[in-house]
């Protein structure tokens, strides 16, 4: 049986498809689904904000600071709207939900922008995936910035693909427009200007002048932020990490580098075992030697709590199976030499993992932060070779539906278990 067969260039099979997974969202919307753990909490803690944001905006936007969350107030003031109209909780969440299927929309237009000639109901099964994902699942039924940011984060891919295809300088202007809505929504995706940035420097490093007009474009878009945060002094992003009384920037880089790499590693597993993504495990003196040089002082100063919370599925595997971090460190050891082999030597791949480490620098480091965003860049932005028809050999695309599945019921199920 082949993917093909079930989902033809149809637009009309699509569609069906596409509808049974939007009701299993109205699903998740009824029943309240929280699956990231503290998606309700953080839409609780946030909707008094909002409340707040309706009924006196002024006050709380100079005030904002003072309230109780890490939180970008752009997507609360938009929520506020809604409460200015005196809309129901369950109006309001409905309403984000139907705004939230922008980001699988979105996904698919880059994998169609990126992958033009490909099967296109691979494209569609790529895109989908994102129902599968907890993140998506949760925080579109609580509502909460980093889906918004996320959204926009992928509309700004869309246009850098278009970019790098036909070299048009309004292609560049409207990426940095978008990436720098998604920053503004989820400050978390600023640090890819850095990327696409780059990216442009090569493509224009013997003209100035358009280069000049990128910087000035980033740093006028910058402004608005600048002014709040550092004129107003309004510094949301350095709330206390009350569990710990810690700051929230990087207590220990060392603990961040070993739970990205084991959660890049996760969502990589799938697209490798069945040769999605295609690169060969090299054991070259080069890589042994990065492997390790990362690995050995991770592994010394490594001191990441069970008590923080998050730390993704391998490390919360391993407390559960053996109440210490030896799986954890093993699987971590794994992760960074498998990775270094996917990067294959390539300086914008490199580039993109400094980006990811460094774009949660808090203590504690949730799964939520990199779903569904690894599976985005890495059919994406990622310079990898691809084999997309392996989606459609054998049973691949039930055997990688089933695998982010688990994962999905894993998530649901480890609240039971208290995990």
């Amino acid at each position: 049986m082949k993917l093909s067969n079930i989902l033809p260039n149809n637009l009309s099979n699509w569609f069906i498809w596409f509808l049974f997974l939007y009701l299993t969202l109205i699903i998740s919307l009824i029943y309240g689904e929280n699956s990231t753990g503290g998606a309700i909490i953080d839409y609780i803690n946030q909707k008094k904000v909002s409340i707040d944001f309706a009924n006196s905006f002024k006050k709380t936007l100079l005030s904002y600071e003072e309230y109780s969350t890490r939180h970008s107030p752009i997507l609360i003031i938009f929520l506020s709207i809604f409460e200015k109209f005196n809309l129901s909780d369950f109006v309001i969440r409905f309403l984000h939900m139907n705004l939230s299927l922008f980001l699988p929309i979105f996904f698919y237009f880059a994998l169609k922008t990126k992958f033009k000639s490909e099967n296109k109901a691979i494209l569609f099964f790529i895109s989908s995936l994102i129902f599968f994902s907890p993140t998506f699942r949760s925080l579109s039924v609580w509502p909460d910035s980093r889906l918004f940011g996320l959204t926009f984060f992928t509309l700004s891919i869309i246009y850098y693909l278009k970019f790098d295809q036909q070299n048009r300088i309004k292609y560049c202007y409207l990426n940095i427009i978008a990436c720098a809505i998604s920053s503004y929504i989820s400050p978390n995706f600023a640090v890819f200007s850095l990327y696409f940035f780059y990216k442009y420097f090569l493509a224009y490093k013997n003209d100035y002048n358009k280069i000049f007009k990128i910087i000035i474009l980033n740093f006028l878009l910058s402004v608005p932020a600048l002014y709040y945060v550092f004129y107003l002094d309004i510094q949301f992003f350095a709330h206390e990490y009350t569990k710990e009384n810690s700051r929230i920037f990087f207590d220990n880089i060392f603990n961040s580098i070993l739970l990205t790499f084991s959660l890049i590693f996760f969502y990589l597993i799938p697209f490798w075992i069945f040769k999605v993504i295609k690169f060969e495990l090299k054991f070259s003196l080069f890589n042994i030697l990065i492997t390790l040089f990362i690995f050995i002082p991770c592994l010394f100063f490594f001191n990441y709590q069970y008590s923080y919370s998050g730390g993704g599925i391998f490390f919360k595997l391993s407390y559960f199976l053996f109440q210490n971090n030896i799986l954890f460190h093993i699987i971590s050891l794994i992760s960074i030499f498998v990775t270094i082999n996917l990067l294959n030597g390539k300086f914008a791949n490199y580039l993109i993992v400094f980006l990811l480490l460094i774009n949660n620098p808090q203590i504690s480091i949730y799964h939520k932060y990199f779903d569904p965003l690894l599976l985005i860049i890495f059919f994406t932005i990622f310079t990898l070779k691809f084999d997309l028809k392996k989606v459609l050999y054998n049973y691949n695309y039930l055997s990688i539906y089933l695998f982010f599945l688990s994962f999905l019921i894993l998530n649901n199920l480890k609240f039971l278990w208290k995990i």
